[in-house]
């Protein structure tokens, strides 16, 4: 019997390759690059804001450490919050809308009919437009003299003002529908098409139709999408400014939190009370969006 030695012999000393691709840190050699994405492009600008979001600082002066001051001068804005309740405003109307239209649309585009993928195709254009460019376009057909105007003078309709103190909101709330029902309609036709058939076909033969089956089948095979379309669209439009730089600059009555934020950095460059609002718009957005993706855990199973 051959005994073992006392000392075993040293191992081979592995290159910095053979060390970065093995199992234990190859997933950091991954990910590293990502992370240094988010370090420079995400975590220095929020540190950034929460350093001058405690300081009184306008670009052209001196930074004087105030506390809280900033935040109290927020809250007890009139400004901060007629611009926050306007972005809700318009938050609750779009999302509504779109969801309504966007499943009816989605219902007729999951029948089975001659042309349906030209009008998928065609369906897809409002979302293919870039924000601003769109909002353009549509302040030109909007104008007084636009082409809007010139369809409704055809049918005995006076020109209307669109951007007008009533309709001026309305407008850029419509613009932001006609661009994202597209949206809303593709995820909840991927939504349809891959429900189960058989579930359906045992609700008719047992004597189920229409608004029924709509009611205790689809609409909740479809809460989780319904959900993440909300979850989304919530961002997105919690910091609307493509349409209001296109139209109206802020002005008729349009102003949104997004956009106070932008008038107080950037036309008044009061960068502490700017970082201050903008910490504040990212609080809220958290903690409407951590409410959402705890109810789409719940609606998916995966949370009680």
């Amino acid at each position: 019997m051959i005994e073992k030695p006392l000392v075993e012999s040293p191992k081979a000393r592995r290159t910095f390759w053979e060390v970065a691709t093995s199992e234990k840190y190859f997933k950091w050699f991954l990910i590293g690059p990502i992370l240094l994405l988010l370090a420079v492009f995400m975590f220095y600008p929020l540190i950034y804001a929460l350093y001058y979001s405690i300081q009184s600082y306008v670009a052209v002066g001196e930074a004087a450490f105030i506390g809280l001051g900033n935040f109290r001068a927020a809250l007890h804005s009139g400004v901060f919050w007629t611009a926050s309740a306007r972005t809700f405003y318009i938050l609750a109307i779009c999302i509504t809308v779109e969801l309504t239209v966007g499943m009816a649309v989605a219902l007729l585009l999951n029948r089975e009919f001659k042309g349906q993928n030209v009008v998928r195709g065609l369906c897809l254009l409002p979302l293919l437009a870039a924000p601003l460019h769109m909002s353009m376009e549509w302040w030109v057909m909007l104008r007084p003299t636009g082409i809007v105007n010139m369809m409704l003078s055809t049918v005995g309709i006076p020109p209307v003002d669109w951007f007008s103190s009533k309709l001026a909101l309305y407008s850029i709330m419509m613009m932001q529908i006609w661009q994202w029902i597209p949206f809303s309609v593709f995820v909840l036709l991927a939504g349809l098409k891959s429900m189960p058939k058989d579930v359906f076909e045992a609700a008719r033969v047992d004597g189920a139709r229409g608004w029924y089956i709509f009611r205790r089948l689809t609409l909740p095979m479809l809460s989780p999408l319904i959900l993440i379309i909300i979850l989304l669209r919530t961002m997105w439009l919690i910091r609307i400014f493509d349409p209001l730089f296109g139209t109206t600059r802020g002005g008729i009555g349009t102003e949104t939190l997004d956009w106070y934020l932008y008038r107080i950095n950037f036309y008044y460059f009061n960068i502490g009370q700017g970082s201050t609002l903008a910490l504040i718009a990212l609080f809220i957005t958290i903690v409407i969006c951590a409410l959402l993706y705890r109810r789409l855990m719940i609606a998916m199973g995966l949370a009680k």
